[in-house]
């Protein structure tokens, strides 16, 4: 993976957001935690990005880690909202619905550690789309057009069931908390963290693969090649991950 197909990125805490060009300003995917805004901003600045070139927000599902201050930016901003249908209701509570289930016991102990030092609340300021925002009702290239980039939203559940993730014609794929580099100390081989549905987890990786991705861009971590996601797909799903056929077996 080299410089030239790198987007922009900015780490706050465990979240990294990804910034990509379309016309007139950025594309950003995903925001952090609501006390990371400040840091946000002075990041921003450090990549050369004024905050009102901010044209769109994506967020790839409602969690707190991913939706923060997602309503501050977009009243400093004045940006557009990219959402999925399904995320509408947990995002105007405000709140985390835990429906999830950690990976293995060490993730938990980790993450229940972190929250207590970090003194998460798993609350957000409720966020309420306007009609200006785009909400994702279907996958496909439709949204992503109407705003200049050329890539599709694809329905990615198994962490959440509202996961989207976005694969652009280049093969980068931006993929939230679906897949991750994260507490490999912790033998999660790219798994998400925390689980709605694993079969979900797999689907969405085929999906993934098929749509011709080649740069996995996680929420939590460094990016990797998509050849890891095959492996371990292979590796742990009920039913073979191929990309050659574009079956299962």
């Amino acid at each position: 993976m080299t410089d030239a197909e790198a987007p922009k990125m900015l780490k706050l805490g465990p979240t990294t957001c990804y910034f990509v060009q379309c016309p007139g300003g950025y594309l950003q995917i995903d925001t952090s935690f609501p006390v990371m805004f400040d840091r946000y901003l002075e990041g921003l600045k450090t990549l050369n990005i004024d905050v009102s070139e901010i044209k769109y927000l994506l967020l790839t599902h409602y969690h707190d880690d991913h939706s923060g201050f997602a309503a501050a930016l977009k009243e400093k901003s004045g940006c557009q909202l990219i959402v999925a249908e399904k995320s509408l209701e947990p995002l105007r509570n405000g709140t985390l619905i835990k429906i999830n289930r950690y990976l293995n016991r060490r993730v938990q102990l980790t993450l229940t550690l972190y929250s207590k030092l970090k003194r998460r609340t798993f609350s957000f300021e409720p966020i309420i789309p306007d009609d200006r925002d785009l909400i994702v009702r279907r996958e496909g290239r439709e949204v992503l057009g109407q705003i200049g980039i050329d890539g599709k939203i694809l329905f990615t559940p198994g962490h959440t069931p509202d996961s989207i993730s976005l694969v652009l014609a280049d093969g980068s794929a931006f993929v939230g908390d679906v897949s991750s580099n994260f507490l490999n100390f912790c033998s999660t081989h790219y798994r998400p963290i925390l689980l709605y549905s694993p079969d979900q987890v797999y689907e969405s990786w085929r999906k993934i693969v098929d749509e011709g991705a080649r740069s996995i861009y996680p929420a939590h971590g460094k990016p990797f090649r998509v050849d890891r996601l095959i492996r371990f797909g292979k590796k742990f799903a009920p039913k073979k991950i191929d990309p050659a056929s574009k079956t299962t077996a």
